[in-house]
């Protein structure tokens, strides 16, 4: 089959329009990925059958933080919680803070596990009946005057 001159042209027209089309998006495409702010890695935290996901909030050494929320996620005494980490965590150095109150005496026991690269991507925070689970909080080693903090109230 032999098209027409005419209709040959109409043809390589719509391909140079739908090329420059295609090179218009993938431009706009590409300038949207580049400019996107960086991806926050978030913590889930699972409980009693209850999934939360936490954002970090920025603290320096001295304690101070900036946009850290406790996000709440109630976990009975004697009930585990549970932790999948993102990689921006397991594949650095990170430490676990854990804090835990006895109901009967009112006492407050901390206490915290530091972990290597690669060492858990998911962590279970065991609890106790007689010790009550009252928050977690993850922290990566400052890379200069802040670090990223995870922070959840579990009681």
């Amino acid at each position: 089959m032999r098209l027409q001159p005419r209709t040959k042209k109409t043809i390589a027209i719509l391909v140079i329009v739908a090329l420059v089309a295609i090179g218009g998006l993938t431009a706009v495409v590409v300038s949207l990925v580049r400019s996107a702010p960086p991806s926050v890695p978030t913590v889930t935290a699972y409980a009693q059958g209850r999934t939360v996901t936490v954002e970090p909030g920025l603290c320096s050494a001295d304690g101070t933080c900036a946009g850290l929320e406790a996000v709440m996620l109630e976990v009975p005494a004697g009930r585990p919680l549970q932790l999948s980490l993102p990689s921006e965590i397991t594949d650095s150095d990170w430490r676990l803070n854990v804090t835990y109150g006895d109901p009967r005496t009112g006492e407050i026991f901390e206490g915290f596990r530091d972990y290597t690269p690669g060492q858990a991507r998911a962590v279970t925070v065991p609890s106790d009946p007689g010790a009550q689970l009252l928050n977690v909080v993850l922290q990566l080693p400052a890379t200069g005057e802040q670090a990223p903090v995870w922070a959840i109230q579990t009681f």
